[in-house]
């Protein structure tokens, strides 16, 4: 399955809905769209890097909205590990 990385805002979010994301994550399970989370980084100025498997990136931007995430299809890359 291919993997993106996302770039958005990620201000004011719920420590709850913060905690159902991580525990996604660390389930592993895919969502809805068939978006399955690897991780989230957070940056200190309020934004989100996204990492996951998903379909295609329009599967990415439905999950995200999904959330409550505003997300444009610009903002979301497939990447490949070079590790």
């Amino acid at each position: 399955m291919p993997t993106f990385i996302d770039h958005h805002e990620m201000s004011d979010v719920a420590p709850e809905m913060a905690a159902a994301i991580g525990e996604r994550i660390k389930a592993g399970e895919a969502d809805d769209h068939g978006v399955k989370g690897l991780n989230v980084f957070l940056g200190k100025d309020g934004t989100a890097f996204c990492l996951s498997e998903a379909p295609d990136a329009d599967a990415v931007v439905k999950a995200h909205q999904a959330y409550g995430f505003s997300l444009d299809s610009a903002d979301v890359v497939e990447v490949q590990s070079v590790v």
